[in-house]
């Protein structure tokens, strides 16, 4: 019966294994001895066992009874609640990618800049052999020690990461972060660029609309701008808030980070790796064909094959959201391996009439197909963005030589994240808008009853030319500027201003018309509403349109001839 008791142990069934593998060795024995006196055993006994492992503690406690709800215990021995840990743990998950980060840089390196009052804003790590290390942040670069990056440190920071592939690119595993290699003549790493990579929510809320509205987006912008983590975000919204098959072509492990499981940034987004970077093409084809997508993402279209994989994807009807390298749609257009993606480029030759109605030289540019995205987003900083609703107008203008209509957004990051939006300015809408507002003078636009009188619509298309001939492009701000005309001439006489016509001749057709109180000549431009100019003026002296975008002016151009037939019609 000793033997047996000496060997008893009491385990609350209520705690885990692991908290009774916890209990400490002493503390053991002395509860035993305290179990075996109430079955009356011998002092010598108690004695014997006590003596043997460990010395009796003088107050005898048994050991308090905890819960696996309650708290648990750590490797070290040391208890920790629940409630308090849950907070340190989300504080912990915010912090562990930028310590996976750090630990590419050997110690001293990593206690310089662990230190630095902007680490939570750090952009990239700069590791040049014999140089100084240098950490890129938003306000400039710093100088993280004095002493020159070594063959050690390169090595250092190379074992931390994944094999480099073709593009000589590399990441650390279940991280966003990027690790680019500079290699010599023999293929030794000299040089790393080691990038920070971070999953930003909510960085996507400036284009929701058009993230939502099922557009094929294109994002253009400058390295570093921030692309990458925009379209992170798009996969993100598209696949959890729209419940979308997003398919993800990631070449470089930038979007859905390194290793096998992708990052959680990503969402529900399905993630495709490319083993070698000239297969993209192929990886983006394949992903159509095989896994029925219904968004297809890619990053960093940068090649012709790639280029037309898009626009094969485009034709299918999937939603396409990529980026490519570029400061403005122009960019793009002048681009010979990527214009396929505004449609295409072609030179066309104009017959002698048709380049004389458009005022243009017989050979012109013109886009060759529809383009492969809808729309497009030109990135300026991380929160200002310039936004084209239609891609295909955007390209039709800049190619006429026009400024294209555009929405400025930018994200007030100081008060509240409400988006604001700036409207494009009113000087790019006025050369556009000079074709659509034919007239032989602003008191036709506003009495167009009184000229048909005069002359027929006829005579008035053969004779009268406009300034510009796109009479579709902007239709919605000419009826705006049509209205507030009207409003001006119901408050306030007209003030015309007036460039090789006569001034008595205006004045005796407009009290003809019976208008001779609704129109004034100025010759202060500053004070007119519009400037009525003949055609031969308009040629010879450019500077009437800068004057006129200066001033906000709309111009209307008539030919002198007509003008003065009219006015002997009126006599």
């Amino acid at each position: 019966m000793r033997s047996m008791n000496s060997r008893f142990l009491l385990i609350d069934l209520q705690s885990s294994c692991y908290s009774a593998r916890q209990i400490p060795l002493s503390t053991t024995l002395t509860y035993l001895s305290t179990i075996t006196s109430s079955f009356r055993q011998t002092r010598g006994v108690q004695r014997r066992i006590a003596s043997s492992k460990s010395p009796t503690p003088s107050v005898v406690r048994a050991p308090e009874i905890r819960r696996p709800g309650d708290r648990y215990r750590t490797g070290n021995g040391s208890v920790i609640d629940l409630e308090n840990s849950a907070s340190t743990s989300s504080l912990v998950n915010s912090n562990s990618e930028l310590d996976l980060f750090l630990e590419l840089l050997p110690l001293r390196m990593k206690s310089e800049l662990s230190g630095h009052r902007e680490i939570g804003e750090l952009i990239e790590v700069v590791l040049d052999l014999g140089r100084k290390p240098i950490a890129r942040f938003p306000s400039g670069d710093f100088v993280i020690c004095e002493q020159p990056v070594r063959h050690e440190d390169l090595k250092h920071a190379i074992s931390k990461v994944g094999d480099f592939s073709d593009d000589n690119r590399s990441g650390i595993d279940s991280s966003l972060h990027r690790i680019s290699a500079i290699r010599n003549r023999k293929m030794q790493i000299i040089g790393l660029t080691c990038r920070v990579g971070r999953a930003v929510s909510g960085s996507a809320e400036i284009i929701r609309d058009l993230v939502e509205g099922g557009s094929s987006i294109l994002v253009i912008g400058r390295p570093g701008v921030g692309k990458t983590t925009l379209i992170r975000e798009i996969a993100r919204m598209l696949a959890d808030d729209q419940r979308k098959r997003v398919v993800i072509v990631d070449t470089s492990n930038e979007i859905g980070g390194d290793g096998d499981v992708p990052h959680a940034g990503i969402g529900r987004a399905r993630r495709m790796q490319v083993p070698n970077v000239n297969m993209q093409h192929n990886i983006m084809i394949e992903a159509v064909e095989n896994h029925m997508p219904e968004t297809i993402i890619i990053d960093e279209i940068g090649t012709e094959l790639e280029a037309l994989a898009a626009s094969t994807i485009a034709q299918r009807g999937v939603q396409l959201v990529g980026t490519a390298h570029g400061m403005t749609i122009d960019n793009i257009i002048k681009n010979p391996s990527l214009q396929i993606l505004v449609g295409g480029i072609e030179s066309v030759t104009l017959g002698d009439e048709e380049a004389r109605k458009r005022k243009v030289q017989k050979t012109i540019l013109e886009r060759k197909g529809p383009p492969t995205f809808t729309c497009a987003v030109e990135m300026i900083t991380r929160t200002e963005c310039r936004v084209h609703h239609r891609l295909d107008a955007t390209v039709d203008a800049i190619l006429a030589g026009k400024s294209p209509l555009f929405e400025i957004r930018h994200v007030d990051t100081e008060g509240d994240d409400s988006l604001k939006l700036i409207p494009i300015l009113q000087e790019n809408l006025i050369e556009e808008n000079d074709d659509s507002l034919k007239s032989i003078s602003i008191l036709q636009e506003n009495y167009v009853e009184e000229t048909e009188v005069i002359i027929s619509d006829k005579e008035r298309c053969d004779e009268v030319e406009s300034d510009e001939e796109d009479e579709d492009y902007h239709p919605k701000q000419s009826k705006t500027w049509k209205s507030s005309g009207t409003e001006r001439k119901r408050n306030s006489p007209v003030c015309v201003y007036t460039c090789k016509i006569v001034d008595s001749d205006l004045l005796q057709v407009a009290k003809v018309m019976g208008i001779e109180n609704e129109i004034d000549v100025t010759d202060d431009i500053g004070a007119a509403d519009a400037i009525l100019a003949s055609s031969s003026e308009m040629k010879q002296n450019p500077w009437i349109r800068g004057v006129a975008k200066y001033h906000h002016l709309p111009v209307f151009v008539i030919k002198v001839l007509l003008f003065v037939c009219s006015h002997s019609i009126l006599k």
